[in-house]
């Protein structure tokens, strides 16, 4: 099997001279480098790589960016890496103007959870490569093995239907698969840590190496081309994105399982702020579009997450807990963001048709662009990609 890691990278920035000392870039070294621990090295790695910059001429600091970030991955890496960066993101959308997709290509984007993956699944297509391996630029590959286990069984029979798609677990900084619990008491409705870690328990708990799973991870999550030549990641949807892909997927009678035995070890940075009230506003969204989804059929049991936000009390908990939070905040005098979780209430009752029969409409044309690409080869574009 061809095979390519994806590995999505967004640096957020003021000025080029940040570039050096980003935590990003720092995780992003990491990431590359543990990748020689594994023993089949037969493989392209795809780095999409978004410079969110601000107050500067873009033009000339995304090339230099540009120039610096393929040195470093240079020294780092000995040929097959491919890297396309916001300073050529330019070209890409140019190409798919010239074959008709003007209207596509705006979402072609380097800024957004979906976007980013979306244009590592267009690079594998224009590469054709059969198996695109997602994962993140703040996790470490410590098994040798890790590239044979994330290619067994796909392509697959498993229990009559033909394996398409896999996730697997991350490890935890200590080791364990099971999230540490929260105790925040607005959360008390809310708490999706406590529901993510019964479908870990009932993953762990199986004694088959493949397993059904209502959500997945997308920093380890494995894709066969002839599910993402069909299915790209929805562009609409303001975060969990990988779920979501497991939901679109089994609407289109593809098969997305779990494996036990794939892992990665996750090392999130430690956060220097925390905005309940920003995450808390983009979940009431995606729990509205996934639950908007379900309506039009589902080929993936999905409880208890997400399926516990999914039924018709997501509209009171997004309620109450929007309030809660309000008052956590009004308690310690953060008035401007208490005001943005009362905004919630109006945005929990917001009609979303149009969202998701945008979508439906950028699915069919990502089909008609993948077998263009796949007839009309990306030459030009990929030759400047390489390093």
């Amino acid at each position: 099997m061809k095979k390519a890691i994806i590995i999505p990278i967004y640096l957020r920035l003021n000025k080029p001279d940040e570039l050096p000392y980003l935590e990003g870039l720092i995780l992003t070294r990491r990431a590359i480098e543990c990748l020689k621990i594994l023993e089949d090295q037969d493989f392209t790695l795809i780095l999409p790589v978004c410079f969110d910059l601000s107050g500067e001429d873009e033009e000339v600091a995304l090339l230099e960016m540009d120039r610096f970030f393929r040195d470093e991955m240079r020294r780092l890496r000995k040929g097959k890496t491919l890297i396309l960066s916001s300073y050529r993101l330019k070209q890409l959308r140019e190409y798919l103007d010239q074959k008709n997709f003007r209207h596509f290509s705006f979402l072609m984007d380097l800024k957004g959870f979906s976007k980013i993956r979306n244009i590592g699944l267009l690079l594998s297509q224009a590469l054709s490569i059969e198996v695109a391996i997602f994962i993140d630029n703040d996790e470490v590959v410590e098994d040798p093995d890790y590239l044979k286990i994330a290619c067994e069984y796909l392509d697959q029979r498993w229990n009559g239907k033909r394996v398409r798609g896999k996730g697997g677990f991350y490890i935890n900084s200590d080791g364990e698969i099971l999230l540490p619990p929260q105790h925040l008491w607005w959360k008390f409705l809310w708490n999706k840590t406590k529901w993510m870690n019964r479908v870990w328990e009932m993953i762990l708990s199986s004694k088959d190496r493949l397993v059904p799973s209502p959500m997945l991870l997308g920093g380890n999550f494995v894709i066969h081309r002839h599910l993402f030549q069909s299915v790209p990641f929805d562009p609409y949807i303001p975060r969990g994105e990988d779920t979501d892909y497991l939901i679109n997927s089994s609407q289109l009678g593809f098969c997305v399982l779990f494996d036990r035995q794939l892992r990665i070890k996750h090392l999130h940075p430690e956060r220097k702020g925390v905005y309940f009230q920003e995450e808390l506003k983009w979940d009431i969204e995606r729990f509205l579009y996934k639950r908007q989804k379900t309506k039009m059929g589902l080929g993936v049991n999905l409880d208890p997450y997400p399926g516990y936000f999914l039924q018709w009390t997501l509209y009171p908990k997004a309620v109450i807990t929007s309030l809660f939070l309000a008052l956590d905040y009004l308690w310690r005098n953060e008035w401007k963001r208490a005001k943005e979780c009362i905004a919630n209430v109006k945005m929990i009752f917001q009609k979303r048709d149009e969202d998701l029969l945008n979508y439906l409409k950028f699915r069919k044309d990502w089909e008609m662009i993948m077998r263009q690409i796949q007839t009309q080869e990306m030459n030009e574009i990929l030759k400047s990609c390489w390093i």
